[in-house]
């Protein structure tokens, strides 16, 4: 008869355990943050935390699951305690994004314990990051300014054997002129010198 009394404890035992092992996981529901958020508003965020996505936990009236919140470009983290509400699968918790750009953010479903017994069922849910401040999610950069057209050449008037007014035959006609304007001086003053020196013979 102890024989048959201890293996039934033990059957029972083993049942118990083989049941918890089985629905030792939790899921959770949470919705983004609304659009437009800026740094300093405060977020409520209400998830909903299920044993074996169907179920309350166990112990949810003393679970406290905690959301953190993780800024992609420092690394820099802030954690949040959510509170139990009247529906024992949702927790709500007032997160505040203390700067600007693209944030990430986890939450750890608190399921820690079952019945009053530790139990290593808590996981850590992790979900998409958020824009806050208007920034674009993920650090894109802002797009390069546009390159300026490039300068246009300026023709040298000097250069140009189409389209412009030749100056070579100019300089040369100029310089003919010259050289007859001296020749033709040049002989008006032999001549007034020859008719000068015939006056001064016949006297």
């Amino acid at each position: 008869m102890r024989r048959l009394l201890l293996a039934a404890v033990a059957v029972g035992a083993l049942v118990q355990a083989a049941a918890a092992s089985a629905g030792c996981w939790a899921t959770v529901g949470l919705a983004p943050p609304p659009g437009g958020i800026q740094p300093g508003d405060t977020w409520t965020a209400r998830m909903t935390v299920l044993q074996h996505g169907q179920t309350p936990l166990p112990d949810a009236k003393t679970a406290r699951p905690t959301l953190t919140i993780r800024n992609e470009a420092t690394g820099a983290e802030r954690t949040f305690v959510a509170r139990p509400t009247r529906d024992l699968t949702v927790f709500s918790a007032r997160v505040v994004f203390p700067s600007a750009g693209s944030w990430s953010y986890e939450v750890f479903d608190g399921f820690t314990t079952w019945q009053g017994q530790p139990e290593p069922c808590a996981r850590t849910h992790s979900f998409a990051a958020v824009a806050i401040g208007g920034g674009p999610a993920g650090g894109t950069p802002n797009p390069p300014a546009p390159t300026p057209a490039p300068a246009q050449p300026v023709p040298a008037a000097t250069t140009s054997s189409e389209g412009s007014f030749p100056v070579w035959p100019v300089v040369a006609a100029a310089g003919l002129l010259a050289a007859l304007a001296a020749a033709t001086a040049a002989g008006l003053a032999r001549r007034r010198r020859a008719a000068r020196g015939a006056e001064v013979a016949t006297r």
